[in-house]
């Protein structure tokens, strides 16, 4: 007989022991849910969940491009901006196992509002709908691209040459930069791997930051912090969460990556 499971991969903040749904601005409404209850009450089947990112950094460090990382953080960039943190082998967790928001560490006080209800978080200034909001905001009358715009057509206008989505990239790049060079002096891990939307179009901000994070990380060893691209793509999140499974269930228990 063929044995089934079920796992969830969720945005936000979320309870993975206990199977509920914190304050998720993507699930108005949802706080407090319980979906790995209901499924198991549905199903009659064993259920895990984590954050998203944080499934998608144990998918890279066990089969992507982390792997053989003791230390790596993995950083998405789509329209938020979240990670996860493996230390030496292990899904780092925070108090009643919460989930570090990499995305809301202050980058700018005089920065946008963010949904999280601060100014100038790191999220505000460098995901996705950053992009849009600030080249919208600098766009002349006349500017003839200003419809159904989104991060990936803005890279591709950049792309094209044209100056107001070049700069907006310029933007990005600085933004993006500032976020990576505090990871890389807070943690000075072995990795940090990039994911998500706009890492699709990672060729027009690598050089960039990696040249924000030389002239910046001068007190830590950058040099042996490795920047690069996440290479299960857009199944790192579904990958993960099938070795979340594994081993909260498994025969290892916890979230080990070895």
């Amino acid at each position: 007989m063929q044995n089934y499971w079920h796992r969830i991969g969720s945005t936000g903040p979320v309870y993975p022991l206990t199977g509920k749904i914190g304050n998720v601005n993507f699930f108005p409404h949802w706080e407090g849910e319980n979906p790995v209850h209901d499924l198991e009450s549905r199903f009659h089947l064993p259920v895990a969940m984590e954050n998203d990112a944080d499934a998608a950094a144990l998918g890279e460090a066990g089969w992507g491009a982390g792997r053989n990382k003791s230390r790596l953080i993995y950083v998405t960039v789509g329209t938020g901006i979240g990670g996860g943190v493996i230390l030496d082998g292990q899904l780092y967790r925070g108090v009643k196992d919460s989930h570090p928001e990499f995305g809301h560490h202050l980058i700018d006080p005089s920065g946008p509002a963010c949904l999280c209800g601060f100014r100038g978080c790191w999220e505000s200034l460098a995901a996705g709908p950053a992009m849009v909001s600030w080249l919208k905001s600098a766009a002349p009358p006349d500017y003839p691209n200003i419809s159904d715009l989104s991060a990936k057509s803005i890279c591709e206008l950049a792309c094209q040459g044209d100056s107001l989505a070049h700069r907006t990239v310029e933007r990005e790049t600085y933004y993006l930069g500032l976020g990576l060079a505090n990871l890389v002096t807070m943690f000075v891990p072995d990795a940090i791997v990039l994911g998500g939307s706009v890492m699709k179009s990672a060729s027009l901000f690598l050089e960039g930051i990696r040249k924000l994070i030389r002239e910046s990380c001068k007190l830590v060893p950058w040099q042996q912090t490795e920047l690069t691209l996440a290479s299960l793509g857009d199944d790192a999140n579904l990958i993960g969460a099938a070795r979340v499974w594994h081993y909260r269930f498994g025969q290892h228990g916890g979230n080990s990556v070895h």
